[in-house]
């Protein structure tokens, strides 16, 4: 089997090419590569030139902000299937990265250079709606983010974190839930748009009031009833 047609099996797994055919799978496996970085490594730097965008394969990445200060503000975590970088994907041919992004573990990334990834997209506008969909999902979370920032304490914001990552881990339906933390708590901080400090006493709170019980990263969620309703 020729690294190519090896590489259009893996495309197959990827869920932005679901469904496209034999065809298009090859015309990206002649363009594609797969990545493996070593955990902490960058993907791209906020104002690099734009040379493509990713797809995590396996482990796990994020997007980020970098204050003046060196202060990072987490916008994205990025998992298996998730993509990283598209956006200057649809922007003008001098748009840079809009923010800074890497590995936080050993990671497998897809990635996909900018001119003839676009002129895929250009004729397979499945692949197009599925980066929309992608995109808008992102939108939408950046929209619930802000108003927890905004409106809501921090207990609400760790609660509704703790819920979507049991759900995204595929422990929703198990008793008692168990969570390994995708980022250390610091990031988790960054991400929900509070102080470490903040954070360190809210995860304190529910433990003593027996919601959740906390091993180093690995959070079970004891009363997910009482979790819920502090949304």
């Amino acid at each position: 089997m020729t690294s190519r047609v090896a590489r259009q099996h893996e495309l197959e797994a990827v869920g932005l090419f679901a469904g496209s055919g034999d065809d298009a799978l090859a015309a990206v496996a002649a363009f594609a590569r797969v990545l493996k970085l070593a955990r902490k490594e960058s993907l791209f730097q906020e104002g690099e030139p734009y040379r493509g965008m990713f797809v995590v394969l396996a482990g796990l990445a994020v997007a980020f902000k970098l204050s003046a200060e060196g202060r990072m503000l987490i916008l994205h975590v990025c998992r298996p299937g998730d993509s990283v970088g598209e956006v200057p994907l649809f922007e003008e041919r001098d748009a840079g990265y809009p923010a800074h992004a890497r590995v936080t573990r050993d990671s497998e990334l897809l990635f996909l250079p900018r001119d003839p990834f676009a002129s895929f997209v250009r004729t397979h506008p499945e692949v197009a709606w599925r980066l929309s969909r992608s995109l808008a999902a992102r939108i939408k979370e950046m929209g619930l983010r802000l108003e927890g920032v905004t409106l809501r304490e921090v207990s609400s914001r760790l609660a509704r974190y703790l819920l979507r990552e049991i759900d995204a881990a595929g422990e929703g339906g198990t008793e008692p839930p168990v969570l390994t933390l995708p980022i250390a708590k610091g990031a988790v901080a960054s991400y929900l748009g509070t102080a470490h400090e903040t954070l360190s006493r809210t995860f304190a709170r529910l433990v003593r009031e027996r919601i959740i019980r906390v091993d180093g990263p690995r959070v079970t969620i004891l009363d997910k009833a009482r979790l819920k309703r502090l949304l």
